[in-house]
Order: C-alpha cells, then structure tokens, then sequence
C-alpha cells in the first residue's frame, strides 16, 4: 500500500483525483474500456469534484459502477447512493455506461444480476473510502468476509456504521437509516487491478490507524488493503497526524501457489486464506505459500529406516520432525518385504509412536505395505528380498493390520500371484487402498486387479521386468486404465522425462508424486550397508543403487520437494501443477482430509524451492531451513 498525507481535504482530493485521472488515460490506450467502481458518500466530495472537471479523462471509455446501496428506500428518496453518484459525477460526464444497483429488486435476483455484469470482464479501479467502523463499501465488522465466495450479498449495517451516516448529515436521525443493504463484497473489491482509497477528517483516525497498523483481520476490513498489490490511500493530516514505517507486505502476506489467492500470514498461528484473487500479469513482492507436502511412499529418512530391526519411537520422532523441515506434513512410512517378525514389531512401534506423540500422530496419515506379496522376477521385485517374499495372504495382513492399530491404508502387491484377486476384495471390503507394483503382470491380470479395486500403479515405470516386449507390456497396460491412479518418482534417475511427460499427459489428475525416501537421504554420499541385506552405494548426485545390482537402483534419496523441482526444471509442469501433485492428489487419492498445513517459501532462480516457515495445525514447526 502507498500512503499519501496531505495537509488539507483539498489538497488530498486533488492528488487522488490526478492519480486516477492518469490510470485512466494510461489504460485508455490500452484498452476500449475501462471498468470503475465509486464510492457514494461525502468523504469523496473533493476527489469526485477533480474527476468531474477534468478536460483530460476520456470518459466516453469509461463503464461506471457504484458498491453499495440501500435496501428499500423509495426510488425517488435523496440519500440513495445512486443519486448521490449522479448529482456528483455521472450526470455531468458522458460516460459510456452506467451500472447501478436497484435496491428495490428481488435481492436474490439483483445480486445475481449485478455480478454477472461485474463478471463480464476485470474491473480496473476501485474508487473507495473506509468507515469509521473501518468498513469498505458496507462490510462492517461483523459481516466482512476475507473469504466471501461471492460477489454481492445482503447485509444488516451495524450501529456505528449507520450513525456515520446521520453524522454525514444523509439522514436526520439513526432510525431513519435503513438497516439492510446490498454491498460489493471484501474479494470483490479487492479483485481490481487498482485501488483508490480516499480518507480525510478526524472522525476516520482510529479506522485509518488500525487499517495501516492493527491486526489484519474483520475487526478492521479496511486492514486487507495492506495486502493488495496496486492500492493507494490518500488522507489528510487530520485522519492521519503522523505516517510511521509500516510493517513490509512480505512479511504479512504471501500468495497461494495453488490458486494465486492472497493468504494472510497470521503471526505464528499460520495462514489464512482469502478469496482475493492476484491477477497473473501481477508479480507481488511477497512469498509464496502452499498446503502441506503429502508422500504416500517414505521407507526412511536421515539415517532412520521403518525396516529396520530396532526401530524406536525416538527415531519415528526424528524422522517425522525431519520430514517436516522438508515441507511434508503428512505421509505413510512405507514397510517392504522383509523378515514378518520384524514387519509386525515396527508396525507396533509406529502405533505407539502415534499415541504418544501429537505432533507424530497428525503427520502419520496411515501406513503403506509394499510386499510382501510381489514378484520374485528380477527387476520386478526391486531391492526387496527374495527370501521373504509371500503368496498372497489375508491372514498375514490381518495380522499386520492388528499390529499397525488398524493404521494400514495402503498395500502394493503384485496382481498376478495366486490369491491376488482375492486378497484385493478383502482389502477393499477393510478400507485398505490397494496398489499394483513389483509386478510381471500381463494384460488379463492389471485387468482383474483393477476390476477387485486396486486404484493405483506404485511407482509406475519402476520394479518392473528389465526386458519387455513393446505391446502389451505392464507400463501400457496400467497406462491404459482409467481407473489407475500412478505415483511417480521424479528424481531425476528412476524415470527418464519423456516417459514422466507421457505418464502426465494420460493421467492427468490421477498422478502424483512420491519421494520413495530411504534412510539415506540426508546422508553423506558413500557405501553403506542396506537393512534389507546387500551394500548400497549413494553417490554424490543423490543416485542410489545396489553395490552388486548392475545398476539397479535401491530406493531413492532425495526428497518430494526436490521432485517437484525436477519437473519443473525440465519444463515438465509449471509449478503450481507440479505442486497439486505432492500435496493435493495423493491426499485426494488416499480418501483423507485436507490438512491445516502450510509451508512458505520462496522461488530461487525459477527452479529452486526455499523454505521459509512450516506450519503444522496452525502451529509453525520450522523457520528458514
């Protein structure tokens, strides 16, 4: 917000007038049409005067709008603002149309009318004052909505707000003011490309204050005017005595990467979201903001394995605490095929990790069985262990799920086992999602699993066959049905960005992403030995593979962020895509609710994604990482 005192009423009406007289004629030759918004009330008296004399303003382009208007005042009564705007302005220029709202029609039907022709095309200025009660237009404090859906509504005006108008002298006494109006919302307003704000007197001191200084929020709905864009006031000095430093709009506000909406950062209690829309020829000087990273596939992270023999509840802690700091909010530790016995004590671990840690509880959103019933094929089985791969068995996950505390949301098997169809059906009749992966399944086989319910291709492109025959083959096929949602790896060495981009185009909204963490990432590159037996090699780039796999790769070890700027760098989806795909989709996917994280954080060099702050349930949990 840009902050203009001048010393008298005059000298402030000037200024402002000058100001929207040169957008006007700069847009003039832009555009065949220029779409304004005016307030009605005196405040605007020496600032509506500058328009109505000026010899410069093409007004022939200009369509007008008013904001508000009184509900029920006979049409002929002098206080209604639409007659206030024509004595003062409208009949006096020619302008090329007028749009006024009829207080007098079905409120319904009228601000279905008005907000279909406010809709046509971007309204460009917003003329404006603020109340005493700090309202904008007639959204007093206990009606103003950040996050109003919608354009136009019916509102009760609350006692200061009708006083102002007898001590404006438009009505005698306060219960000749009407009580109920029809007003331009708060995102309505603020969805202009250009806002002129116009506040003079004394009596508008405390509501000019705690607009540039208060809290933001609808106790003062003038106060969201620090977070537009393009808004400028002009006060005098009786409404503004002194201008101190205001506090730097990348530290209040921030943009919803998702939606271009502006989010209010609320101290340290998160973001609050609004419906005031940030055009996309607008860059702000703001950061970004985005929900919660959700991965549905984390085997470990920073030296912490849920595989692992001895797996405690100090190191679930860790390794949540960890993924935090890597903007993920809510995930799925993911336990592969390996020794029952220990499957079923880390199952019980991570239950009781979760009963005993709030903060663990709420960002473990389930757990992910991958194996054991899958493959034994080379390269279908991955780096899982062929000595405890399983026939498929609703009995062992029974039991496992008994283990988890009823925790298990999601299992991968591989469809084409005896048993798999029906170890499907159970699954889905136990609200437990089921995934094909570590597969050699042919066409017949993807075709029943899908048709038992399994929803989704586990790390679709990856532990599959080393050899396939070019049609049918297992990535087709599950490419081919619809019903198939598919994670994907974009690590940059599990998949090669043509077949991402090809997965992307016929998937669509059914992909998303997943990191497949192991306990390596975060580690320092080197050799090291693998929970599931065997020496893995992590190399400097952030490869992971087995030591003696000719290459295979053991897991991955970089983090879901990363994946969203792999496709973002290699032009694969812009980021906001990119970003629905780790955050929104797999929580989509999943069946869970939306979480009540936030991240903030900031683009470096187009590609690279810095955290500033990471809210979980409105708490932060980490700064500047």
């Amino acid at each position: 917000m840009q902050v203009q005192v001048h010393q008298t009423r005059a000298e402030m009406g000037k200024a402002a007038g000058s100001w929207v007289e040169k957008k006007i004629i700069e847009l003039a030759g832009k555009q065949d049409e220029i779409r304004i918004v005016f307030a009605a009330a005196p405040s605007q008296n020496e600032f509506l005067s500058y328009l109505r004399n000026s010899s410069l303003i093409p007004w022939e382009k200009v369509v007008a709008f008013h904001m508000d208007e009184y509900l029920e005042l006979e049409p002929s009564h002098p206080a209604l603002f639409s007659h206030f705007l024509k004595a003062t302005l409208f009949d006096n220029i020619p302008l090329k149309q007028i749009h006024l709202i009829d207080g007098n029609n079905s409120i319904e039907k009228e601000c279905e009318r008005y907000a279909a022709l406010l809709n046509e095309k971007q309204i460009d200025i917003v003329c404006m004052g603020i109340g005493e009660n700090g309202h904008i237009a007639f959204n007093d404090p206990p009606v103003a909505d950040f996050n109003d859906d919608k354009l136009l509504k019916m509102v009760e005006l609350d006692e200061v707000c009708r006083q102002q108008q007898v001590n404006d002298g438009c009505f005698e006494n306060l219960a000749k003011v009407p009580t109920h109006a029809i007003t331009l919302t708060v995102p309505a307003l603020l969805n202009a490309d250009m806002i002129c704000c116009v506040v003079p007197t004394a009596q508008k001191r405390k509501a000019v204050h705690q607009t540039l200084y208060g809290q933001i929020d609808e106790n003062c709905p003038a106060s969201i005017l620090r977070g537009h864009w393009n808004c400028h006031l002009f006060t005098d000095q009786d409404a503004l005595p002194q201008l101190n430093p205001l506090i730097p709009q990348d530290a209040l506000f921030a943009m919803d990467i998702l939606t271009r909406n502006l989010c209010i950062c609320v101290d340290e209690h998160g973001i609050r979201p609004t419906s005031v829309n940030i055009p996309e020829n607008v860059h702000p000087q703001i950061p970004f903001c985005g929900k919660g990273l959700i991965d549905l596939q984390v085997n470990g992270i920073a030296g912490i394995d849920f595989n692992e023999n001895g797996l405690g509840l100090k190191a679930i802690r860790k390794s949540v605490k960890s993924l935090l700091d890597k903007g993920v909010t809510g995930f799925f530790p993911t336990l592969i095929t390996n020794d029952p016995q220990i499957i079923t004590e880390n199952l019980i671990t991570i239950d009781q990790a979760c009963q005993n840690d709030a903060l663990v509880n709420s960002c473990i959103l389930g757990i992910h069985l991958e194996g054991p019933f899958i493959s034994s094929i080379e390269g279908a089985k991955g780096a899982h262990p062929e000595k405890h791969i399983q026939k498929p068995s609703w009995e062992l996950v029974e039991k496992f799920q008994k283990a988890s505390g009823g925790r298990i949301k999601l299992i991968t098997l591989a469809p084409e086992l005896k048993g798999a169809k029906e170890l499907i059906q159970r699954c889905v009749k136990g609200n437990i999602l089921v995934a094909i992966g570590h597969s050699n399944s042919s066409s017949q086989d993807i075709a029943r699993a899908t048709e038992a319910g399994a929803t989704l291709s586990t790390h679709l492109g990856n532990a599959a066959p080393l050899m396939l025959p070019r049609h049918p083959n297992i990535l087709w096929d599950q490419l081919a049905h619809n019903e198939l949602y598919a994670s994907l790896i974009a690590d940059g060495f599990h998949l090669d960005p043509s077949f991402l981009k090809v997965v992307l185009k016929v998937k669509g909204e059914k992909a998303f992403l997943i990191s497949d963490s192991t306990k390596f990432f975060g580690m320092e590159p080197g050799v090291y030995e693998s929970p599931i037996g065997d020496e893995i090699i992590l190399e400097e780039n952030g490869r992971l593979a087995m030591k003696y796999g000719n290459g295979l790769l053991a897991g991955a070890a970089k983090s879901l962020m990363q994946g969203i700027e792999f496709l973002v760098k290699e032009d694969l989806l812009e980021l906001p895509e990119a970003w629905r795909m780790a955050s929104e989709v797999p929580l989509f996917f999943a069946g869970l609710e939306s979480q009540s994280d936030w991240l903030i954080f900031r683009l470096e060099n187009g590609t690279s994604i810095k955290i500033d702050k990471v809210f979980k349930q409105g708490e932060q949990i980490v700064t500047n990482t």
